[in-house]
């Protein structure tokens, strides 16, 4: 049997049978539907289908046409198999056809299609033609483009694509002779007053033109008196008041309009008409598809937002539910099944060859459509803030290649007021570490997600020089584009850097917190060495990590709560049989752990980083402002100001008393002083010193203290001068400060921002602000500069204070850390593990962003993702 099957390009929600007008009204239809199978450029179908012998030949141009049409289901790019057969015909049985070939015969397809044609009109028959032609493609909007015989296929495309259709009229180029089309010829003016929408009546640019749609739709050539309107168009505007309104009187248009409308109701909902048994069909056909579809999406989200791998060794479908080796991906789907039914109906009725939406093509695709819904998701929202900062890190993922991560910060109005964002937008994959390439690959990102660097006002990266440089770092070259992007350097990364050095002020610092690492190298190195550790502790020793400053806290935390167990533990090994060179580690390690310098050491650090430590975790929060941030510093910095007087001499009497529970003596080791040899002529003895060991003990830690704090303000500097420059928008001084020195404030502001503030304006706002708000609100005194901008969100105060408003935004956009991009590191080993290492960057920046930003994933319509889909599969087939 000869196939013909219609372009999927002209994807239709349903599939009309004009050819019953051809056959006849006692014709019968078997409708089948099958799965779509390419195969080089041909496609090729599976399922049940009618076969069906004919008592006449088939004439010589109909067996080179068609005698059954494909018609395509929905936009799920399923096709329908639909075979006409006559009243007559003898249908002699059914069989299972694998594989259909387009390039088949009819030779057993006999019936005498002349006299059919005869008995309908010429118009109304099976016109080879149009069959052959029915893959052009038509402006539905433009009825001058349409050709003079519609077919039955392209008059269903242009109905369905005009269904809640409202044209946009654009008469500008309308004139003729001087006149131009005018609008009020649209509308029909009723004996009420009332006005009626003329839908039927359409201008064509293409012509200069009135058209009327329905009956150019149906126009029939064999009609006496056929109207312009319905011809080639209707040009002469003079005549227009009296032809429309004849128009719309006559019997033709009349009959030509409820013909449209019933055509429009058949397809829109398929109810009344001809084949509407057919069209319950394809929408109960289409509604299994679209259940199936939502089950698998629903699989490679659950998948995705966990970083679960997908694919296994064995992915025949056949072996699901067989196999262990079928993935991830897979058996969920065979566990699904067992409680969906459509998943079900779909697993059962799949044949070899058949499609089944399970391949890793199609989940990439997924993938990708699911993505690109969230990026642009964000994408609108960083461009509806106007304003932003940039976030940026690097790090070597599994297959060592070097990944920066792009996170954007911005401020996002809510029902709540405002919230400040930190997005995640992917991996971009870096191949120099140059402060110049990086900026490269910056720039381009933000080219290719159209965001404009202008609207940039803050950025921040850690302290590497490539980042960090004055002059050739990142951040200088892209402060050089735009003077008003503030680099602030991660205060998180700072804040290590100032307690790591503080570490490594001496010898003996380093000694102390190599005991710690060594001690817990013990007892993890060996498995039963560290259940008798389990055994006598409540949670167990940590190891420490020079790039996290908290990881140190938590060892030395460990120790400090659990010293006296641990000292237990070591002895009871020591008692045990341990090797010779197990033995003299743990000596070692005894000796150095029951010392009282490191006791007291073990006491002192364990406060200095429980403080530091509080303000790291306060810090790399992504809705912390910097005023927020600076505050928490300035805290930090009067803590270690006063340890150093008071704490120190706290932390000696706490350990002293620890000390003797220990049975430790509390006396600090003394150092025999090493005397100089004398040289020739020198008279002179070395004075001893008279500092005794608790005094230079003292004095290290008090160094230490120093240490943390000129770093403290060293290298918080630049988030300080930001909190300065916009400390007069806070409550406690926006409405404490004489008039005089807040507008002092606001000038110095206005000259920064000049290109986002205006200064007169900000300063007559101000002035009312802080008199009009402060009697709405007299809470406002003592709240931050969030809930300041919250509460003029709330109020809609915005229109009335929109330097203000935005004055609070830049604020809020500023960055503070850029521990975000710290966080997606942790999702990128997660994802592209060592059993996945080859994951390609498409894969893995669409797999990283539904995972980091799942809660908006979670919001994306089902349905909106399938019919993306669906679009995405269509496409025009050509036999």
């Amino acid at each position: 049997m000869l196939i013909h099957a219609i372009p999927s390009n002209e994807l239709m929600s349903w599939a009309r049978i004009y050819m019953i007008e051809s056959f006849g009204v006692g014709a019968r239809i078997v409708a089948k539907f099958g799965l779509e199978t390419e195969f080089g450029s041909h496609t090729y179908y599976s399922g049940r289908f009618v076969s069906f012998r004919m008592s006449v030949d088939f004439p010589e141009e109909i067996q080179n046409s068609c005698c059954a049409h494909y018609f395509i289901s929905y936009d799920i790019a399923l096709f329908m198999k639909i075979s006409y057969i006559l009243e007559n015909a003898e249908i002699e049985e059914e069989n299972e056809f694998e594989n259909i070939d387009v390039c088949g015969s009819v030779e057993n397809n006999r019936i005498n299609v002349d006299e059919i044609i005869s008995d309908h009109g010429e118009n109304q028959g099976l016109n080879v033609s149009e069959v052959m032609n029915e893959n052009i493609i038509l402006d539905f909007k433009d009825p001058g483009t349409w050709p003079e015989k519609i077919t039955n296929s392209q008059r269903t495309h242009i109905v369905k694509m005009r269904i809640n259709y409202s044209e946009k009229l654009d008469l500008t180029r309308s004139e003729r002779d001087g006149r131009s089309i005018n609008v009020s010829w649209f509308f029909k003016n009723l004996v009420n007053g009332n006005r009626c929408r003329r839908t039927w009546l359409n201008y064509s640019k293409s012509k200069n033109a009135l058209f009327c749609v329905p009956c150019k739709l149906f126009l029939n050539l064999t009609e006496k008196n056929v109207s312009k309107l319905a011809l080639d168009g209707f040009i002469n505007w003079k005549k227009v008041s009296e032809r429309i309104p004849e128009h719309e009187n006559s019997n033709i248009h009349k009959k030509n309009f409820c013909t449209w409308k019933m055509l429009e109701m058949s397809i829109g909902e398929g109810k009344g008409g001809i084949d509407k048994e057919l069209q319950d069909s394809i929408k109960l056909e289409e509604n299994h598809w679209r259940l199936v579809l939502k089950a698998i999406i629903d699989i490679i989200m659950h998948l995705a937002m966990e970083g679960s791998a997908f694919r296994g060794a064995d992915e025949l479908v056949s072996s699901i539910g067989k196999s262990n080796d079928s993935g991830k991906f897979l058996n969920l789907v065979k566990l699904v099944s067992n409680y969906n039914e459509p998943l079900r109906i779909h697993l059962e009725r799949h044949k070899k060859g058949g499609i089944t939406y399970f391949s890793h093509e199609i989940q990439n695709e997924f993938l990708e459509i699911i993505a690109n819904k969230v990026r642009s998701t964000i994408l609108s929202q960083i461009k509806s803030a106007t304003y932003y900062s940039i976030l940026f890190d690097c790090t070597p993922d599994i297959s060592h290649e070097e990944q920066m991560s792009q996170v954007i910060r911005y401020v996002v109005v809510n029902e709540n007021g405002c919230e400040i964002v930190e997005s995640f937008l992917g991996f971009i994959q870096v191949f120099e570490k140059t402060g110049e390439s990086i900026t490269e690959d910056i720039l381009r990102s933000l080219s290719k997600d159209g965001i404009d660097l202008a609207n940039c006002r803050g950025q921040s990266y850690d302290n590497g020089a490539n980042m960090a440089g004055k002059w050739k770092g990142v951040q200088a070259r892209i402060s050089a584009i735009n003077e008003l992007a503030r680099f602030i350097p991660c205060t998180a990364h700072s804040l290590n850097l100032v307690g790591l050095h503080a570490a490594k002020c001496s010898p003996e610092l380093e000694k102390f917190f190599g005991i710690i690492q060594k001690l817990f190298n013990f007892f993890s190195s060996s498995t039963q060495r560290w259940d008798m550790l389990k055994k006598h502790l409540k949670f167990s020793l940590k190891g420490y990590s020079t790039t996290r400053w908290s990881a140190k806290y938590r060892a030395v935390k460990s120790l400090y709560l659990q010293l006296a167990q641990v000292i237990h533990t070591c002895n009871v090994l020591k008692n045990g049989n341990l090797c010779e060179e197990a033995t003299v580690e743990l000596n070692s390690l005894l000796k150095g752990i029951t010392n009282f310098n490191f006791l007291c050491m073990l006491t002192i650090w364990n406060k200095i980083l429980m403080a530091i430590d509080k303000v790291n975790v306060i810090l790399q929060k992504q809705n912390i402002s910097i005023d927020v941030a600076t505050n928490h510093i300035k805290g930090l910095l009067k803590f270690i100001e006063k340890f150093r007087e008071e704490g120190i001499d706290e932390a000696l009497i706490e350990s002293k008393q620890k000390a003797t529970n220990l049975s430790i003596e509390p006396v600090f080791p003394s150092i025999r002083s090493r005397k100089k040899k004398k040289m020739p002529g020198e008279l002179a003895d070395d004075d001893i010193s008279t500092i005794s060991e608790e005094s230079n003990f003292k004095i290290l830690m008090k160094n230490v203290c120093d240490r943390i704090s000129n770093g403290l303000k060293e290298r918080f500097d630049s988030i300080d001068e930001a909190a300065q420059d916009f400390s007069f928008l806070d409550g406690k001084f926006l409405f404490t400060l004489p008039t005089i020195q807040l507008k002092k404030h606001a000038m110095d502001f206005c000259i920064k921002y000049e290109k986002d503030i205006d200064k007169i304006e900000f300063i007559l706002e101000l002035d009312s602000f802080t008199q009009h708000v402060f009697q709405l609100e007299n809470k406002l005194i003592d709240a931050r500069s969030d809930e300041i901008l919250s509460f003029i969100l709330k109020n809609g105060l915005q229109d009335a204070y929109p330097n203000i408003y935005t004055a609070y935004q830049i604020f809020l956009t500023l960055p503070v850390t850029s521990a975000s991009c710290e966080r997606s590191f942790s999702k990128l080993k997660i994802i592209k593990s060592y059993l996945r290492s080859t994951t390609k960057q498409r894969r893995l920046n669409n797999l990283s962003i539904i995972s980091i930003e799942h809660e908006i994933a979670k919001t994306i319509n089902y349905d909106d993702i399938i019919n993306e889909f669906a679009s995405k599969k269509a496409r025009k087939v050509v036999f």
